[in-house]
């Protein structure tokens, strides 16, 4: 059932989206759970979709990081700022110029957690 209704409102969903950006409304990417299509552990996929909607590389960026950690009142996360969490993800590429470089796994290079390096590929 879940799926069937998401295959019928998708559409909408994806208008009602577009026109929240262009109005301005600030939007935040995020979950804990799975959601049809975006099956859990696979959320970086939303970036490659906000952009195919005609949200900008750096929109996407910003709403699935700054804005997200904002709209949770996690204000010391999701930007690079001195005496902030430092949790980042590296990347091969430039995701201002190719989304991939952040969805594509295969471009993740390390994981730095708490200013600690916790993975290395």
């Amino acid at each position: 059932f879940i799926v069937e209704k998401t295959i019928r409102v998708r559409e909408r969903h994806h208008q009602s989206i577009k026109m929240f950006y262009e109005a301005g409304g600030k939007m935040a990417m995020g979950t804990d759970a799975g959601t049809p299509f975006n099956v859990h552990g696979e959320n970086s996929q939303e970036l490659q979709y906000m952009v195919d909607l005609g949200i900008s590389n750096s929109d996407a960026l910003k709403i699935s990081t700054a804005n997200a950690a904002d709209l949770m009142g996690m204000e010391d996360r999701g930007q690079i700022r001195e005496g902030d969490f430092a949790d980042l993800l590296i990347v091969s590429g430039n995701p201002l110029e190719d989304i991939s470089a952040v969805v594509d796994r295969g471009n993740h290079r390390s994981v730095v957690k708490n200013g600690s390096l916790v993975q290395f590929n």
